[in-house]
């Protein structure tokens, strides 16, 4: 397998003392199983991970290194839908180095009073960020590449960095900074994806040990998708029949394999709803642009119909991919999941939650594959939702996590426990290199 491959580096000067090394790599993620969906199979993930180093120089001459992380996953492309790999990751990189190094020293009263504004919408009272973090931000904000489809997966990994840095500044977790509500308890759902049968049950088998809820990747064959589901069905049975106490609930991810509502509607009858007392949810399967649905827009309000008749509800993925993309689909859905890369990070994943909920939407946090870095950028959202897909670090092999830490599994309760720990809670495995 590749090894971990510099895309992308520089140092940046703020006066007084302080200088930024922002560092870009891809690093491969081995997974411990192929994983499959109606778009494609890997074995391999080829992940987008910046750190971002601080070094300041007290007036005592004491010298502070501090560090944050950031990280995006990188499924293959799809036109529409994943938008972004390691090339247009860097390519946006180096512009926003450029326009970082043109704005240092200058507007520097500017860009801090209006940062200030903005973030105090989002900061909890007596935070306290140095002026070189304002401009890392407004560069972000401002960089000329967020023009170009794949931005939004660039900016989230800087911004993950950012944020994990912020809370270590302020000796804060990234929850205790923003102005999120607390949330004891997450329940999560563990992923199996389309591949050959031994393969779908060890999956299962590997999800079950962390929690009692499970998505199911399908696609729009009938027979595939009878076949899975009764195979998947009688195995959680087993589960349920020697443990006892346990409920196992599903959610169908369709991945956005129907274009005819007819066809789906075939579809949830012949396949789904003998199973709709385990599943709480159907994902995504009509098309990604919403051009494409407006198409059969009376077709899809009455499979939301349907699904919900049968108590289920009817979430949007791949098409709400930005804050502008959910009210035009609140007809046709219960609710959206949000992923950070298709959103463009923490921020505007904040944003898009307050949409939802002005339009009675219910909200999902999900996650691409990725480390266990990624993960916990994503979980600082989950107290916004109702449930969330936090597994994308258990599908990686262990050995090819860069980082450690972060929240943890409490399979007694089916929930996880959001990381206290400052920043995002994780450390690198090996030193402070990423």
């Amino acid at each position: 397998m590749a090894q971990k491959e510099l895309l992308n580096k520089k140092i940046f000067n703020f006066p007084p003392k302080t200088s930024i090394k922002i560092v870009h790599k891809k690093i491969p993620l081995k997974l411990r199983s192929s994983f499959g969906t109606s778009h494609s199979s890997t074995t391999v993930r080829y992940n987008s991970f910046i750190q971002i180093k601080m070094e300041t120089e007290k007036e005592d001459g004491q010298k502070i290194e501090l560090y944050g992380l950031g990280e995006s996953g990188l499924p293959p492309k799809k036109p529409g839908c994943y938008l972004a790999d390691n090339n247009d990751i860097c390519s946006y990189i180096n512009d926003y180095f450029d326009f970082l190094d043109s704005l240092i020293n200058k507007n520097k009263e500017k860009i801090i009073e209006d940062y200030s504004k903005d973030f105090n919408l989002i900061l909890k009272k007596d935070i306290i960020l140095p002026f070189s973090i304002y401009y890392l931000f407004y560069a972000l904000d401002y960089c000329p590449s967020n023009k170009y489809e794949y931005a939004n997966a660039s900016k989230n990994c800087i911004e993950g960095a950012l944020w994990d840095l912020c809370g270590k500044i302020n000796n804060l977790s990234v929850i205790d900074l923003l102005k999120i509500p607390q949330k004891e308890k997450i329940s999560t759902f563990y992923t199996v994806s389309i591949a050959p049968d031994e393969e779908m049950i060890a999956c299962l088998d590997l999800g079950l040990k962390y929690t009692n809820f499970i998505k199911i990747k399908l696609n729009h064959d009938i027979e595939k998708g009878k076949h899975t589901l009764n195979l998947l069905n009688n195995k959680c049975k087993e589960y349920e029949t020697k443990l006892k106490d346990i409920n196992i609930i599903w959610c169908i991810d369709l991945n956005s394999d129907f274009s005819d509502p007819n066809k789906c509607e075939t579809y949830i009858n012949e396949v789904i709803l003998d199973y709709k007392d385990r599943i709480y949810m159907i994902e995504q399967p009509f098309p990604i642009k919403f051009i494409d649905i407006e198409k059969n827009i009376e077709g899809w309000k009455k499979i939301k119909n349907l699904v919900e008749k049968n108590n289920m509800l009817l979430y949007a993925d791949e098409s709400a991919s930005t804050l502008e993309s959910i009210e035009p689909l609140k007809e046709i859905i219960s609710g959206v999941n949000i992923k950070l890369e298709k959103c463009g990070g923490i921020r505007n994943g904040i944003k898009c939650e307050e949409k939802a909920k002005s339009l009675n939407l219910k909200i999902w946090i999900g996650c691409m594959v990725g480390s266990s870095i990624l993960m916990n950028m994503a979980a600082v959202l989950t107290p916004l939702s109702t449930y969330s897909d936090l597994d994308g670090f258990l599908l990686v092999d262990e050995d090819s996590h860069p980082g450690k830490g972060g929240f943890t599994w409490d399979v007694q309760n089916n929930v996880i426990h959001l990381s206290k720990d400052i920043g995002l809670g994780i450390s690198l495995k090996n030193g402070d290199e990423l």
